[in-house]
């Protein structure tokens, strides 16, 4: 009987651990607050991917779509604001494994996504990966780990959630600046480059501009080209299964299409958050495991300048897209369409967008921008102060 019994030890030991193996371990390449990982549609070449786990379709940018030669009829995407061309019948690999043999993929302009982020890429890929792989985000690392279903380990916060439009939710509480507590549901999207922002529905039902304490207001881009006013501003905290993050920066949308006017979802927990843990996501258990990496007591940058950069049309050029209202760069003079040429001495070519938005997040440091308006070169030091 005790032999029996270990060697049912033994065998329960190795299918522990060999289940707890990973399919494929890759890369990915962190770029500002984004995942890219390397995908290949129809055995192309590899292409640069946004993980993104708030994204229901995969998408393939359309001249990428040109050249693979894939073959398209036209569709509307999102609510009549994105339209795009659907690719049946494609393979999906990432990584060079093999994750789907009969998939749709729809193709769409991405260049004006391109622009904001600062850097080309190819696609975007979520659900269409969740949905066949357990996967396991290492943010301390860098990599990304791909099991099947329910054979990833169990190490972190475990944390239930539902899918909604197929993007994962999960229940939490926030403390506005006025102490108010509120519960509600939230989108975990990875492809978001932000804290935690609160859906309009939800924020104009609680009026959270006015509780989230000093806060200033721009305009944001999303997949649909429509750019729709934005806050931002504090919370005191937030909560979600044992995680509890305090003195969080958070966005507020007026977004009145799109995921950020779902009416019954709270808001979209970010990957400015998400990149705080390691994270495994399943969704036949319909668990996430959230453990804590070495980022967890990074402080959170805010924006110390009053500038919103993003690439000219052809993305040759950092172009200042926005300048906000009483903000350093709005008391330098620097203008809507000025083009930047340098930042600390160095010029645009050697310093991608990504840095440059870092450099100007540096609270109480001084920059010198050189900037070319009204056709003429002008030379700008930003004493740089927290816009809330």
């Amino acid at each position: 009987m005790k032999k029996i019994s270990a060697l049912a030890i033994i065998v329960f030991t190795f299918q522990s651990v060999f289940a707890q193996t990973p399919l494929i371990t890759i890369p990915f390449e962190r770029f500002g607050d984004h995942l890219f990982i390397q995908v290949s549609v129809d055995d192309s070449e590899p292409l640069d991917f946004i993980f993104d786990s708030g994204d229901g379709i995969t998408v393939i940018d359309e001249d990428v779509a040109e050249k693979l030669h894939l073959v398209k009829d036209k569709v509307v995407l999102n609510e009549e604001s994105v339209y795009g061309s659907i690719i049946k019948h494609n393979t999906i690999k990432v990584g060079g494994f093999l994750i789907e043999k009969n998939i749709k993929v729809y193709a769409s302009n991405l260049g004006h996504l391109e622009a904001s982020l600062g850097r080309e890429f190819d696609g975007i890929i979520g659900h269409d990966l969740l949905r066949h792989h357990s996967i396991r985000i290492d943010y301390d690392n860098h990599k990304f780990e791909i099991y099947d279903l329910g054979a990833h380990p169990k190490k972190g916060d475990p944390i239930p959630f539902k899918l909604v439009n197929s993007i994962p939710t999960i229940s939490g509480s926030v403390v506005l600046n006025n102490d108010e507590p509120h519960d509600g549901t939230f989108f975990v999207m990875t492809g978001a480059g932000t804290t935690l922002d609160f859906n309009a529905p939800y924020a104009l039902k609680y009026d959270v501009v006015n509780k989230t304490g000093q806060h200033y207001s721009y305009l944001v881009k999303s997949v649909s080209k429509n750019e729709t006013k934005h806050y931002e501003g504090w919370v005191k905290s937030i909560s979600f299964g044992k995680q509890k993050i305090d003195n969080l920066p958070v966005g507020v949308s007026l977004a009145s299409k799109g995921v950020q006017a779902h009416k019954h979802v709270a808001g979209i927990l970010g990957n400015k958050v998400l990149s705080r843990y390691n994270i495994i996501m399943d969704l036949p258990s319909k668990m996430m495991y959230f453990e804590k990496n070495k980022s967890f007591d990074a402080p959170f940058a805010i924006n110390c300048s009053g500038i919103d950069v993003q690439l000219s049309e052809d993305k040759q050029k950092v172009l200042i897209h926005q300048v906000f209202e009483n903000s350093p760069a709005s008391e330098a003079g620097i203008k809507v369409n000025a083009e930047l040429i340098s930042i600390n001495g160095k010029t645009t070519k050697e310093v991608n967008m990504q840095d440059i938005i870092k450099m100007l997040k540096k609270d109480g440091e001084t920059v010198e921008l050189v900037v070319k308006q009204d056709g003429a070169e002008k030379t700008v030091s930003l004493k740089l102060k927290s816009m809330i």
